[in-house]
């Protein structure tokens, strides 16, 4: 490791498409539409962890070029209002003029996220000489039936701003956003690519690394790069040569330490604390929510917990995991059940 640039994820993260791991065909699509100056609003869809986000935002830097700081912006659907925003908001609310028809003498709101999120830099004018602005939305799914207002937007600001929507579920998507999209479908990064990359930073941090240990941190990782390069890096530590068993012992104590820190903080009653972390283990280290009620089962079965606590709170996982694959607000579910676990703090 380098004193200047200690945490490796940052070290290898690419500066540009070129840099990108695999996706050779995706890159060339995304760089013709560079050369052309010109697309149209972009969806990309794929699993967690796949790298959706640092292509849109490699795309943007350099179709954008030296007028992207003023042009481009990257905000997350799932990620709550302040109440600061909400506020804002609802100050922006109006009076509908018209005299007839549902929306007579109502006031009128536009979603809150749109309101202050998007709407914002969508109608400010472009900077500098760039075609136009370009808006990353992230887990787009989450906006539901807010989608609706979005597309208007889209439809108002499209000459302005483009955005690029990011999202895992395709299926939460509604067919009048889809149809204004050009589809880009981003799969896990292939063996022989990854395998690339691995050898690339072993080369360049001298560590002994197998063929067959590289297969194993691929099935570990389950091919999502930035996750394989942390367990990389913590395997490190013991030495410089890595084998299947320290891989193993250093993805599990990886997981392991991230979840129950979580379930302790929870059952301290520190619900802030808390979701700030989930967020932050689902935004790094990619894990799905699924993953996540499944990591949250393994460690409670290994806590000290009374008969009751332990049967309420699988009882609450099973719950929120069913509502979260129903296709309900994920960070609403995982916070829900978060707040619930701080509430069993009176039992302990």
């Amino acid at each position: 490791m380098t004193e200047e640039i200690p945490i490796w994820r940052i070290k290898y993260y690419p500066k540009s498409l070129d840099q990108i791991c695999g996706r050779t065909e995706i890159k060339k699509a995304l760089k013709n539409i560079i050369v052309q100056k010109n697309f149209p609003h972009l969806l990309f869809i794929g699993a967690e962890g796949v790298g959706k986000t640092t292509l849109a935002t490699l795309f943007s830097k350099e179709f954008l070029g030296t007028e992207f700081g003023a042009n481009f912006k990257l905000v997350y659907a799932n990620v709550p209002l302040s109440e600061e925003e909400r506020k804002q908001a609802r100050t922006e609310a109006y009076v509908s003029t018209s005299k007839i028809g549902s929306t007579a003498g109502r006031r009128i709101t536009t979603p809150a996220f749109i309101q202050v999120k998007v709407k914002p830099f969508a109608q400010l004018k472009v900077l500098g000489v760039a075609p136009f602005k370009i808006l990353v939305i992230k887990n787009f799914e989450a906006l539901g039936s807010n989608q609706q207002g979005f597309r208007r937007l889209m439809e108002i600001y499209g000459s302005n701003c483009r955005m690029i929507l990011i999202t895992t579920k395709i299926s939460s998507v509604i067919d009048p956003i889809i149809s204004r999209c050009q589809i880009f479908l981003i799969p896990r990064v292939r063996f022989e690519h990854f395998g690339n990359l691995m050898n690339t930073i072993a080369d360049n941090e001298s560590l002994e690394f197998s063929d067959e240990s590289i297969e194993i941190l691929y099935k570990i990782s389950d091919g999502r790069i930035f996750q394989a390069i942390d367990i990389l890096q913590l395997s490190s530590v013991t030495g410089n040569k890595i084998d299947k068993t320290i891989l193993y012992e250093n993805a599990q104590r990886f997981q392991n330490d991230l979840i129950r820190s979580l379930l302790l903080i929870s059952l301290k009653g520190d619900f802030p604390k808390s979701r700030e972390l989930a967020r932050k283990i689902l935004s790094n280290y990619k894990y799905t929510t699924h993953e996540l009620f499944k990591f949250l089962l393994n460690e409670i079965n290994k806590l000290p917990l009374s008969r009751y606590v332990r049967s309420e709170m699988i009882n609450l996982i099973a719950d929120a995991d069913f509502r979260a694959l129903d296709g309900r607000d994920s960070d609403i579910q995982i916070s829900a059940l978060l707040s619930k676990f701080c509430l069993f703090s009176q039992y302990l």
